[in-house]
């Protein structure tokens, strides 16, 4: 999970609010339009192609819009279905099997195992109290670090304490998304030990390991401008101070 910045509303989107009354139109009524689609897609791109919450890549056969402040919370004062910024691209937690190529198989090895839910199926209406953190609003700083044995995701005590995020609230948000079932703590790991085998077949004994560390950074994040790589707080951690000179090198900010 990382921070996510968000673009303006799509122009389709603001003229379908101005034509009818935002206030009292509904999600549903609104997924009927043409509109619905350059919402969608808007989300994914701003989210480069990943999961706000679990951070798999989005296929578009498992990829839903998340109402962070559920929408049967929405009154005549505050319609939260039709909210920008309370809109996220998720996916839909492992709850539904996904017809993808082999190729694309190889690459994204989330094919549910089982029927645990993570992400907006485990969140599901649970309405955010302040613990959950919101992808809008974490900072740059990397919140989470990882076990390279099991792939377990869990707080980053020293970077909650630099960024004011109690721990417990970090801890929460692990365990109300479901960020620890086991089809994401298998990718994690897979892509660990994919890490750490390239660390250790490209060291020759003579480069700075923080330089190699930075050069595999920029190989897989790129210059920002394109998709992020599945698990990319994961693939930030396992390559540390090298992933943060490259991200600064590209003026990363989420």
């Amino acid at each position: 999970m990382k921070n996510v910045l968000k673009s303006s509303e799509p122009d389709e989107f603001q003229k379908y609010k101005k034509k009818n009354n935002s206030q009292s139109k509904t999600w549903k009524s609104f997924k009927r339009t043409s509109a619905y689609n350059s919402v969608r897609e808007t989300l994914v791109i701003d989210q480069k192609g990943l999961c706000a919450y679990c951070e798999i890549d989005l296929h578009p056969n498992d990829r839903c819009v998340e109402h962070f402040i559920p929408r049967n919370q929405s009154t005549p004062e505050n319609n939260y279905d039709l909210d920008w910024q309370n809109m996220l691209a998720n996916c839909r937690g492992g709850m539904e099997t996904i017809d993808i190529s082999e190729e694309e198989n190889e690459r994204r090895i989330s094919q549910p195992p089982n029927r645990v839910a993570c992400c907006s199926a485990a969140k599901a209406d649970f309405i955010p109290d302040g613990k959950l953190l919101n992808p809008l609003e974490l900072p740059i700083l990397r919140l989470f670090r990882f076990s390279s044995l099991d792939g377990e995701i869990r707080p980053d005590e020293n970077a909650c304490k630099n960024a004011g995020i109690p721990i417990e609230y970090v801890q929460f948000t692990i365990q109300k998304l479901g960020l620890n079932v086991q089809r994401l703590k298998n990718e994690r790991v897979a892509i660990i030990s994919e890490i750490t085998q390239e660390l250790d077949d490209r060291d020759d004994g003579l480069i700075n390991p923080i330089l190699l560390k930075k050069q595999i950074a920029a190989e897989r994040f790129g210059d920002g401008k394109h998709d992020w790589p599945a698990f990319f707080t994961t693939i930030r951690w396992i390559l540390g101070e090298g992933a943060e000179k490259h991200l600064t090198t590209i003026s990363y900010l989420g």
